[in-house]
């Protein structure tokens, strides 16, 4: 593959890491204004089922971010391989310079980032939906 190649597989493959976030974002406010709204006093059969969805939903998601992962691995794989490259791998990797010596480039810590938020993000939203005992001031109307 020519480098003009592997820069089109590289920003079709951050377009798609960009679209995946934005459907988490949107999976993931859905659920939270549903628990706030009404699931929070539904009965537990319904909240288990609602969270059983988005369980699935999360998985696509997260299955999809693996793939894209691994794409982009053999995306640098490959571009190390070039004769003459006029930009570097690690210029990629790491676009700016770290503050202070890691082993790791920005890119393998905004893997790990994302990770460590969405599993984060999906703990809280089973402790809200399961554990959580949500209170109400006197005359609110979300009784």
């Amino acid at each position: 593959m020519s480098e003009a190649e592997l820069l089109q597989g590289m920003i079709g493959s951050v377009q798609v890491i960009m679209s995946l976030f934005s459907i988490f974002f949107t999976l993931t406010s859905g659920y939270i204004a549903a628990l706030y709204f009404f699931l929070h006093r539904a009965p537990f059969l319904l909240r288990l089922l609602a969270f059983s969805l988005l369980s699935v939903g999360l998985v696509f998601l997260g299955g999809s971010a693996a793939v894209q992962q691994r794409i982009q691995e053999g995306l640098f794989a490959a571009w190390e391989k070039l004769p003459s490259a006029s930009i570097k791998v690690q210029a990629i990797r790491n676009p700016l310079a770290l503050p202070v010596a890691l082993p790791a480039t920005w890119q393998e810590i905004g893997i790990v980032v994302g990770w460590l938020t969405a599993t984060g993000v999906y703990l809280a939203l089973a402790y809200l939906t399961f554990v959580y005992r949500w209170r109400w001031r006197a005359g609110s109307e979300h009784v």
